[in-house]
């Protein structure tokens, strides 16, 4: 197994290794540029409905964001009295839902971060900590290496790449 690490990386490798500090990052850097081009134009402009809806997506993804990774969950939960306590989950089940909760903060960083690369070339964007994540944890990055090995592709497939910055200024 070939080691996979970006030096220059400086954001997380794994969904498992967000925090709500570097998602706020993307929030409070896209937000501000997002409500001035909101209120440059008219509300009913094209210009200015989609600068509102577009800062309406990044803000709903920083706070579902920030609440899966403080394990909130949505709405309240109203438990009456008298009702039992359901039996403790399974340890199958909460593995299971342990990474399908991993496999959606994955999905939700990735695109928060794919709304931040278009302003790859603005002074403040941090694209060596903002990078799209491939895997769960490094579990699942293991379990992916070693899928390749058994079916003897290592040589044959392309290995998803580290997401470096999104946007090559070189080009």
């Amino acid at each position: 197994m070939t080691s996979n690490v970006d030096p220059a990386r400086s954001g997380p490798r794994y969904a498992d290794e967000l925090t709500t500090d570097i998602v706020w990052e993307i929030g409070d850097f896209l937000l501000p540029r997002l409500e001035r081009a909101a209120s440059t134009h008219p509300a009913d402009s094209e210009e200015g409905i989609t600068a509102s809806a577009l800062a309406e997506a990044v803000a709903t993804l920083v706070l579902t964001l920030e609440q899966a990774i403080n394990g909130g969950t949505p709405g309240r939960v109203r438990v009456r009295v008298g009702i039992p306590v359901p039996p403790p989950l399974p340890e199958e089940e909460r593995r299971v839902r342990g990474e399908e909760r991993l496999e959606r903060l994955r999905d939700d960083w990735n695109h928060l971060c794919t709304l931040a690369g278009y302003w790859h070339f603005v002074p403040g964007y941090q694209g060596t900590r903002w990078c799209k994540l491939n895997f769960r944890d490094a579990e699942h990055e293991r379990w992916y290496d070693q899928q390749l090995s058994y079916r003897h592709l290592e040589s044959r497939v392309i290995r998803p790449p580290v997401q470096g910055p999104l946007w090559r200024k070189d080009l």
